[in-house]
């Protein structure tokens, strides 16, 4: 569903001429944030890749990786078209390692703090590193779009939760808790459906509408 005929179904919902679009898309990129920190969704995945520097440890997440990037599901370098994964380590064995500034040669392990990702031993030429991840979506416009897969698949997702949150931002509590048990209900299907697709043990998210 395109963008901005879920604006005008959620003002309709809300039949207030005060729920203005801007109000309304407010809401929306409110809720789908909320439903991108609940699971890491297969619509949140994405691959890309970039370059090590040789004698250069750190590289910015932001930068390099993705300006949304959420975690990390896998690294690699690819040799003669097979992948040889990087083993991720943490804590007391990444400050250790860290340690070892002068050891160089093709990074076989990475780390993650902050904005930065690290890498051991320390780069001794120029590599390239994929890197498979879950990333936030991208904030909805009001365009005649559907810019991802939450509004061609999920749109009453949306829909109900920022009906749900325009309630409450008017202060009506009952309509926020009824428009709230339809989201949940819409929130359901798409958690079943992952389960489904990748097979995993999603548990029941802690969700909560905030209502004064």
């Amino acid at each position: 569903m395109y963008v901005s005929t879920i604006i005008d179904q959620i003002q309709a919902n809300l039949n207030r001429s005060d729920a203005t679009d801007t109000l309304v898309l407010r809401w929306l990129n409110e809720i789908q944030h909320r439903i991108c920190n609940i699971d890491n969704f297969s619509f949140m995945e994405k691959t890309t890749s970039f370059s090590l520097t040789a004698n250069t440890r750190s590289y910015s997440i932001s930068s390099n990786i993705d300006s949304k990037f959420k975690e990390e599901l896998q690294l690699w370098i690819e040799e003669s078209n097979k992948k040889r994964i990087l083993t991720k380590v943490r804590g007391v064995e990444a400050e250790n390692m860290f340690i070892d500034t002068t050891k160089s040669s093709k990074p076989t392990h990475y780390w993650i703090w902050s904005d930065s990702v690290y890498f051991y031993p320390l780069p001794d030429d120029s590599y390239t590193v994929y890197v498979k991840y879950y990333a936030y979506l991208d904030d909805l416009t009001n365009s005649d779009s559907e810019p991802n897969q939450l509004c061609k698949y999920y749109p009453n997702l949306l829909i109900f939760g920022a009906t749900a949150e325009g309630f409450h931002y008017f202060e009506m509590s009952d309509k926020a808790k009824e428009w709230y048990e339809k989201y949940r209900a819409e929130l359901e299907v798409l958690l079943r459906r992952e389960r489904k697709r990748l097979h995993a043990n999603i548990q029941n998210p802690r969700i909560r509408l905030r209502l004064k």
